[in-house]
Formats: C-alpha cells, structure tokens, sequence
C-alpha cells in the first residue's frame, strides 16, 4: 500500500490557521502542527523517520488498525520528544543499531499499537521520558522488547512482548517502570532484566514465560516488587538474584521451571509472601553466599521433579519460613557450611522422599512449633559443628525421628516422635544433644 495523506486538524485560537489541513508526507504535517493539533494519517506505508517535538495526536484513522504503517528503510521510525498521544499504528524498524520507538522526554500516551521489527529494541524509553503505554504488543526477534534505561519511567498496562532476541523487558541505569497486567514470553535472554543501582520495577498482575533464560533477572544492587504474577515455563532458572539484588514477591506463582526455581547468590535479599514455587527441576529455592537472604511467609513450595532439595542454603547464607508448607519432594531442607542458618516456625513439611531437614557442615537450623510427617528422616544433625534446636515439633510416620552424628550437637525440646518404622532418637558416631521434655 503506497503512502497516503494526512489530514492536520487545527485546535488553535489563530484566525489564520486553518481548522483542517491535508499534507502529503507525515513530516510536511508535523511542520504544520503545533500543540494540541490532530494528525488523522491515512491508510499507507510511510517510508519516513519521524521525531515529534509538539503535543499533537498521531492516529491512524477509526476502525482500521493496523492499515498505517511507519516502516523507513533503516534508523529510528518513531522519536518521540515531547507529550504526545499516538494510538492506532503499526510500527517497522529494520536497523538492528537503533529502537523502533524512541521515547525521550515528556509524559507521551501510546495507545493500540504494533510493533513488529528487528531492532535493539521494540520501544525505548530513556532521560526524562514518562509515557503509559497502553495495550501495545512488541514483536522483536533481533533484540530487546522493551528497553527502560538512565532514569526513565512509565506505566505499561496490558502490553504484550510476544518475542524478543534478547530481554522481553529490560531496566537499566537507574530506571524505573511500572508494569500492569502484562504478558512476556518467546525471549531469548532473560523474561525481565533489572540490572544497576537504583533501577527498579514494580509488576501487578503480569505473566511470564517460555523464556531461554531466566524469568526473572535482578542484579548489581537493582530492586523488584511483583505481586499477582507468575513465571513459568522457562528453559534456564525461574529466577535470579545476583550481587546485592532485592525482590519482593506477593502472592506469586512460580512452577514448570527445569532449573532452580529461585536462585540467590552475593548479598541478593529475597521476600516471599503468600507465594507458591511448584514443580521445579533442582531447587524450589537455591541461597547461597554470606548475606544472603530469603524470608518466606505462608508460602507453599512442592511437587520437585528432580533429585534435589526443595530448600537449599550454603556458604553463610539464611532462610527463614514462617507458616509454609513444603511438600512432595525429595528432601525438604538442607542447610550446610558453617554461617548457614534457616529458622522454621510453625510450618509443615510433609511427604518427603528422603529427608525433611538435614544439617550438616557447621550449620544451624531451629525449628520452632513446626509438624514433619510422611519421610524417611525427620530431622539429620550430620558432624561436628552443625547444631540448632527444634522446640516444640512434632514428627509423625517416618522411618527415623531426629538422627545426630559424628559430633553434631543440637538441642531437642518438647518434640513428640510418633510412628517411627525404626528409631524415634538414633544418637551414634560421637553424635551429642541435650534431649529435653521429649
């Protein structure tokens, strides 16, 4: 389809502006426009890279989205400088060094529009720009979806990443967007990328999957807050949090994730609250390094497909799960190496091939008002150095109670075995403990 006309539609007081206006090229109207003005653009290709300076209205005409394409041979479509509205277009880039969108200052609307390209990125927002991007979708198999970069914002409601070469969405250099019910999936690299101080994002209501990499990528001291979303079918881990990284999760669903479902690593602080990590391939939750936390409350994590502990915590780092619930999997929690602590109070771990709670490598475990039931091992204080307490807990149709060996020595208070297959307290191998109240 050739390139059509434009109609400006005049919004001044002036006498001499007239009221409407038609031009022959989307540049010739912008000449013409001024703040507040309409551009109706006429069904076409439009082989022009356009940079919007006024707060005018860019719109395709009514009833026919999709029927205006902005698709120049090479550089940016679409620059967008000032608070404009766009609605209705279909936007083509084709040079894989620069954006499709361009967004760079003002509070610009963008409404309804596609963009299919093989850019660095579908849309890029950057500086000062703060647009609400409503109910677009992003089709770029060469690069980024979204790209929010060097103290930027915007809200993107009901938008749609539905390919990406690399990131689905990616924040970097301070930026901080919010995202509402949005669906990111097909991407190469990570679904979300958080990279760099002072970068943030906040997600409500979002769905992310069939991705190569990571779902979710917090990194290098950025934040993340979602609640109501959920990450799923990934082809690496579910989500990670590397090098002072922080992320809140609300009411959240993580499942069919063949690695790690959640994975933190250098200092990274994760909070899970009222949240469900289900049928992961190695880890449910994998923490690691000194500083590192997770803090989990009234959360469920089960049904592992693979060999591995739904709860794993090494080299100094620290879980806490208060009211959870961890179920149908091969051994629920490993703590090990000394510095490593998890604190368990009045949660429930229960259908456990192997062992529900293992301590071993100078690592401590408490367990407060907790219920153990349906494994082989209910508790295992492994060697020397490794210790804890579990007060008040309950252990119910295992093979083994509480085991302590090779110089581990906890502290078991007020805790009823019952059903045990062989031993309610097996003490061997220089194992100690102070049994009290049992």
């Amino acid at each position: 389809m050739a390139q059509g006309t434009v109609q400006v539609t005049h919004t001044g007081t002036s006498r001499w502006r007239r009221r409407t206006g038609e031009y022959p090229s989307l540049a010739a109207a912008l000449e013409a426009a001024g703040d507040g003005d309409v551009l109706t653009i006429a069904p076409g290709t439009y082989r022009e890279n356009l940079v919007v300076r006024q707060a005018v209205t860019l719109r395709g005409p009514e009833g026919a989205i999709g029927s205006v394409r902005i698709a120049p041979p090479d550089g940016v479509p679409l620059t967008l400088r000032a608070s404009v509205t766009v609605q209705d277009l279909h936007i083509e880039g084709q040079d894989v060094a620069a954006p499709a969108l361009l967004v760079e200052d003002g509070t610009p609307e963008l409404l309804d529009l596609r963009i299919m390209t093989r850019s660095a990125a579908g849309i890029e927002v950057r500086g000062t720009a703060r647009p609400t991007v409503r109910r677009c979708t992003v089709d770029n198999p060469a690069g980024v979806g979204i790209a929010v970069v060097d103290g930027a914002a915007g809200v993107f409601e009901e938008c749609e990443v539905v390919s990406a070469g690399q990131a689905g969405v990616s924040v970097r250099g301070g930026a901080h967007p919010r995202l509402e019910r949005c669906r990111i999936h097909h991407a190469s690299g990570a679904g979300i990328a958080v990279t760099g101080e002072g970068s943030a994002l906040e997600g409500v209501g979002c769905e992310v999957y069939e991705i190569k990499g990571a779902g979710l990528q917090i990194a290098a001291r950025a934040t993340a807050h979602l609640s109501d979303s959920s990450v799923h079918r990934t082809s690496g881990d579910g989500i990670t949090l590397d090098t002072d990284a922080v992320l809140t999760l609300s009411d959240c669903d993580i499942h069919d994730v063949p690695e790690n479902a959640v994975d933190l690593r250098s200092r990274s602080v994760l909070t899970l609250t009222r949240s469900t990590v289900r049928r992961f391939g190695r880890n449910g939750l994998s923490v690691w390094d000194p500083g590192t936390r997770v803090d989990a409350n009234q959360c469920e994590i089960h049904d592992s497909t693979g060999d591995y502990p739904a709860v794993w915590v090494s080299d100094g780092a620290t879980a806490v799960l208060d009211a959870c619930r961890v179920h149908d999997v091969p051994d629920a929690l490993f703590v090990l190496d000394r510095g490593s602590r998890v604190d368990v109070v009045d949660s429930d771990l229960s259908q456990v091939r192997n062992t529900a709670v293992s301590v071993s490598d100078g690592a401590t475990a408490q367990l407060d008002d907790c219920r153990i039931r349906e494994a082989s091992t209910g508790a295992w204080f492994r060697d020397h150095g490794s210790g804890g307490t579990l007060g008040g807990c309950t252990i119910d149709s295992v093979q083994t109670g509480v085991i302590v060996t090779k110089g581990a020595d906890p502290t078991i208070d007020r805790c009823t075995v019952t059903s045990p297959a062989e031993a309610g307290f097996y003490v061997s191998a220089e194992g100690r403990g102070s049994f009290t109240g049992c």
